[in-house]
């Protein structure tokens, strides 16, 4: 029973990072257009974190033009850390998994691999959880523009929240799961 455990946790921690690594290849972190938009005539933008997107629909023929970041010195100094704290979340997440598989494979009776393992899933939860709560607070926040423009959560901030949950679950059940509980 505590192996299925085990087993289990880390099958939810590593599709939480499987998750985070989705997280960062949407572009759709924060959706902005203008309020009222009911003539669908008006642009719409999706900022990510490595890609932003345009999407000018005046033809009604859908088009979408997508490209990289002009000038990474133009970006503030949160979305450079924004972009840091993903890619380490992702590194972190990683290494937990690399340790964890061939911890439960290897070597099962070493609880030591696997707290490390579990306890880097917390580490990787956090560091994600972080740019993305970042994010969202940033988005809720009032723009101040002469168009009456609107910000929305993207759907990547939400899958940020559900891998930074599974991450967490998973790894916490990895690192106690030796405690026997």
């Amino acid at each position: 029973m505590k192996r299925q455990l085990e087993l289990a946790a880390l099958g939810v921690a590593a599709t939480g990072w499987l998750a985070a690594i989705l997280t960062r290849c949407l572009a759709l972190w924060t959706v902005s257009g203008t309020l009222n938009n009911t003539t669908a005539s008006l642009p719409a933008y999706w900022d990510g974190v490595w890609l932003e997107w345009d999407h000018w629909d005046l033809a009604h023929d859908g088009s979408l033009h997508c490209s990289f970041y002009r000038s990474l010195m133009s970006l503030s100094g949160s979305f450079r850390t924004w972009r840091a704290l993903v890619s380490a979340a992702i590194g972190a997440g990683g290494l937990a998994a690399v340790t964890g598989g061939v911890g439960l494979v290897w070597f099962p009776a070493r609880g030591q691999i696997k707290v490390f393992s579990g306890s880097f899933f917390v580490v990787a939860g956090i560091l994600l959880l972080v740019p993305t709560a970042w994010t969202c607070h940033h988005t809720s926040q009032p723009l101040h523009s002469t168009v009456p423009l609107r910000r929305d959560w993207g759907p990547a901030l939400y899958l940020g929240w559900i891998s930074f949950a599974l991450m967490l679950v998973g790894g916490v059940v990895m690192k106690y799961s030796r405690l026997g509980f």
